[in-house]
């Protein structure tokens, strides 16, 4: 994501620009450097298993909202406070996502699971970058990188809401058969 500084200087004319960068930086990784962010969420009183691809989807739609702020808006400071944004919302996306994989796992397959799963991140990142960015795939502007970044998001906030609302609506048509199989069977049993 450091092309965000790229985005700031070709989308906001402004003299004192670099002087700004370090400090956006900084107060970005200090509000979701994974402590704050993580912090935050092991507080939470949420059913992961139930809501978290839901939140997963929901989290990466306000990312895509806000890369396409920081795409399309010309005030530096609604640029600088949508990277900030973007970040805590990657973070917290990367924290929730860990826990749901690890809440699965038992302790002696974190390395293999984590390690392919950062592989593949890695993979599907270089793929991206040279598809969009290197000269030899379509060498694209800084605004159409991101709006291609901004729409990645938004497809994999569609695919998660929709199977968060799958998951959600499958568990309520299946509790919905129990009791009325229950209360069937409590029929046949009454004298």
């Amino acid at each position: 994501m450091e092309e965000w500084r790229q985005l700031l200087t070709f989308s906001v004319s402004d003299p004192t620009l670099k002087s700004r960068h370090s400090s956006v930086r900084g107060l970005s990784c200090c509000l979701s450097a994974g402590a704050a962010t993580a912090y935050g969420v092991g507080f939470t009183e949420v059913r992961w298993e139930r809501w978290g691809e839901l939140a997963l989807g929901g989290f990466s739609g306000l990312g895509a909202a806000a890369l396409f702020l920081m795409t399309f808006v010309g005030n530096i400071w609604v640029c600088y406070c949508s990277y900030v944004v973007f970040k805590c919302l990657y973070m917290l996306l990367i924290t929730i996502a860990m826990y749901q994989i690890a809440a699965g796992l038992s302790m002696e397959r974190y390395a293999l699971v984590f390690g392919a799963n950062t592989f593949g991140a890695l993979v599907l990142q270089t793929i991206l970058t040279s598809v969009v960015v290197d000269s030899a795939g379509l060498g694209l502007a800084i605004i159409p990188q991101f709006t291609i970044y901004a729409s990645y998001f938004l497809v994999i906030s569609a695919v998660f809401t929709l199977r968060g609302l799958f998951s959600i609506w499958s568990t309520h048509r299946h509790k919905g058969r129990k009791s009325e199989k229950a209360s069937a069977d409590c029929e046949e049993h009454r004298f």
